[in-house]
């Protein structure tokens, strides 16, 4: 991903649902020099409308990113990013237009453990706090 995203100057910032934890890490896991990783995970491309890297159409949230800025930090590089357009899963709204987030049950992978954490429930809302102390 790094020498096509340093090349290309673009990617996909595709968010996944805890579902495909098996899917995103053999993802992470295999080179897409060596192998399809959509015929192997059985995860379908999308194509997006901005850029050229295909979105995946499971998950329930994808960003067209062009990358603006390209920083060395010594044992990794940061890529900064300009969001071009944003796709979000229709199933994800409920009827009064709010988005659900419990519905989209975003995958996070938390490297200091190497550990994939579902992100899904929600735990207050904002100003949640102050109302139960009244």
């Amino acid at each position: 991903s790094y020498g096509i995203i340093r090349d290309s100057g673009e990617f996909a910032l595709n968010i996944p649902p805890a579902e495909l934890v098996e899917q995103v890490d053999l993802c992470g896991i295999l080179s897409g020099r060596d192998v399809d990783k959509f015929a192997e995970t059985g995860l379908t491309p999308l194509p997006a409308l901005k850029i050229s890297p295909p979105l995946i159409a499971q998950c329930g949230v994808n960003m067209e990113c062009r990358v603006t800025e390209h920083v060395p930090l010594g044992t990794h590089d940061l890529f900064l990013a300009e969001i071009l357009a944003t796709h979000v899963d229709e199933e994800a709204f409920g009827e009064d237009g709010n988005l659900m987030m419990e519905r989209i049950n975003p995958l996070g992978y938390i490297p200091p453990d190497r550990s994939y954490r579902a992100m899904g429930d929600a735990l207050g809302s904002y100003g949640y706090s102050r109302r139960t102390r009244d």
